[in-house]
């Protein structure tokens, strides 16, 4: 019998973990059984030895080192020490305040978890008196340790938790300045579009519609009578009142692409200030985000060029008329001070009844004295004072003058080259000049005196250099009635018949120019108001020029109770 027991308790505390894995009641049960059944026993040598052996085992495996209690009669129950009764482990951890953090939730469900385990572990020690002395002493050793890692892990869990309010704290402060910052953004956003959405609805405004109160709205587009640089010359007709019109519609991206953007505000301030019958006259500037429109009076017999193409050459006396038109139409320019600087054929445009006018003042310029730099023009008719860029007057226009009297003349042009080099390779070479031997049949000597005194390379020879009264009075000239050729009463030698539907087909038949990518880029730049002050003013209403009725109603005059007068030149 003592044997079996002693077995049953040998093995019980060789598994030193066995009371993790059994119910803590079970457990103290069967140890108390076997301390009574060998109290029963009334052989005390072996058990004597046995309880040596019990202690010593359950020293060396740190239950404690008190020996188990004599044998006593009383019954009573053994109470816990006072320090240990059924005081909860965790009762000094302060519940967690309203601002703890979510992240804290998991420490805090495993910490509760631990302690409750320790805490049942308590009661159950402090419900059974049968567990020996040295037991409980070992286990109250385990319950301190176990109370100061308690204890830690609560003072480092509040310290998470203080670190993690200081740092949400902070978040919420640079989350607030985000979003003062974001909410600054957007009202900025906001201001912008609304400024856009205003200037879109002044654009008539901002784009020249206060000069002239129009747009391209007001008029009725016939079709295409000519093509620029910058864009086409449409025949158009004013809605209000039918008038017809010239409309002479310019891309600002090409403007810009060319670098032309002071030679378009140029000439409408230079037109704006002229009035003559012999120039091609401006009513109306208004603009709009992509183009400039220039209203000016309708020429529907075409340019020149035109006509040199279709003709080939001219008679003398169609030569004279057209050069004594030109005449007037510079003398007009240079008594004001300016210099056209690009007279060509292609600038020359007859009316219906064959009355030459000048158009075109893009590069025009006021006579300054220092202008070496303006080198601006058309190389087969440009003076040889420009193409060397030395400074230069009113004589330029008249050397141009020279060379389109010698294409009406002879049919070519004095001086020809591929490019701009070689024409003024032949000019320093020699002096261009027109011989008896090739003077035409039916030209006079005072025509071929007059054309090569006006193709003089040094200016201060030619003819024109003192003004334009030196040009009027040559010797083939002198017999031009001058004003009655002001006030258009003379009947011209050359009057162009059905040019209109011609000319509308030969330009049709040239095709679309194509755009390149520079042209496309600066379509994209239309969009900044910075590239649209570029334009600013390119407006102009002739009904508000107080010069302007007086002066078109000189210069169209007919007087029906004259005939017209049939002038040989």
């Amino acid at each position: 019998m003592q044997k079996s027991h002693f077995k049953n308790l040998k093995d019980l505390l060789q598994n030193k973990y066995s009371y993790q894995e059994a119910k803590p009641n079970s457990r103290t049960s069967s140890i108390a059984e076997v301390l009574q059944n060998l109290k029963k026993n009334k052989d005390s040598t072996p058990v004597s030895s046995m309880k040596e052996e019990i202690i010593n085992f359950t020293k060396a495996i740190g239950f404690g080192i008190q020996a188990p209690p004599s044998k006593s009669k009383s019954k009573e129950k053994q109470a816990l020490p006072k320090s240990i009764e059924k005081k909860p482990i965790l009762n000094n951890i302060a519940p967690q305040s309203k601002g703890n953090s979510r992240n804290n939730s998991s420490q805090s469900r495993n910490t509760s978890a631990h302690s409750i385990v320790v805490e049942n572990t308590n009661r159950s020690i402090a419900r059974d008196p049968k567990i020996p002395k040295g037991f409980q002493t070992g286990r109250l050793r385990e319950r301190q340790e176990m109370n100061s890692i308690v204890e830690q892990q609560k003072i480092k869990i509040l310290n998470q938790s203080q670190d993690q309010q200081k740092q949400s704290l902070n978040n919420s402060n640079v989350s607030k300045q985000g979003t003062i910052d974001l909410v600054n953004l957007l009202k900025q956003q906001q201001n912008q579009k609304q400024q856009q959405t205003n200037e879109t609805i002044n654009e008539s405004k901002t784009f020249g519609e206060e000069f002239c109160g129009l747009n391209k709205g007001h008029f009725i587009y016939n079709y295409v009578i000519g093509k620029g640089g910058f864009g086409k010359v449409w025949k158009v007709e004013l809605k209000k009142n039918r008038q017809l019109f010239a409309m002479k519609e310019m891309m600002k991206s090409k403007i810009i692409a060319k670098r032309s953007i002071n030679s378009v505000m140029n000439e409408k301030e230079l037109l704006s200030q002229l009035r003559h019958p012999f120039l091609v006259n401006m009513c109306y500037a208004f603009q709009d985000r992509d183009n400039l429109y220039l209203i000016m009076d309708l020429l529907t017999g075409g340019d020149l060029r035109f006509h040199i193409g279709k003709m080939k050459r001219f008679k003398e006396h169609q030569t004279k008329f057209f050069i004594a038109c030109i005449v007037s139409g510079l003398e007009y320019l240079h008594n004001n001070n300016i210099i056209h600087r690009d007279i060509k054929p292609e600038n020359i445009v007859l009316d219906k009844r064959g009355y030459a006018r000048i158009t075109d003042l893009g590069i025009a310029r006021k006579v300054r004295p220092d202008n070496s730099q303006d080198t601006s023009g058309t190389p087969g008719y440009m003076a040889p004072e420009v193409m060397c860029r030395q400074n230069h007057g009113i004589a330029v226009d008249y050397f141009a003058l020279g060379v389109i009297a010698y294409e009406f003349m002879i049919g070519k042009r004095p001086y020809n080259g591929k490019s701009r080099k070689e024409i003024r390779d032949q000019i320093l070479a020699k002096q261009a000049s027109i011989k008896k031997e090739d003077l035409p049949n039916g030209w006079s000597i005072e025509a071929m005196d007059f054309v090569n005194k006006l193709l003089q390379r040094k200016p201060q020879n030619r003819l024109g250099f003192n003004g334009p009264s030196e040009v009027k009075n040559h010797p083939w000239l002198k017999g031009v009635p001058w004003e009655k050729l002001y006030h258009k009463t003379i009947e011209a030698p050359y009057v162009p018949i059905n040019v209109e539907d011609m000319y509308r087909q030969q330009i049709s038949d040239d095709g679309e120019e194509s755009q390149d990518e520079l042209i496309k880029e600066n379509q994209l730049l239309l969009r900044k108001n910075s590239v649209q002050n570029l334009f600013a003013g390119y407006g102009y209403d002739c009904n508000q020029d107080p010069t302007y009725k007086g002066t078109r109603s000189t210069a169209s005059t007919h007087n029906t109770s004259q005939q017209n007068e049939t002038i040989k030149f």
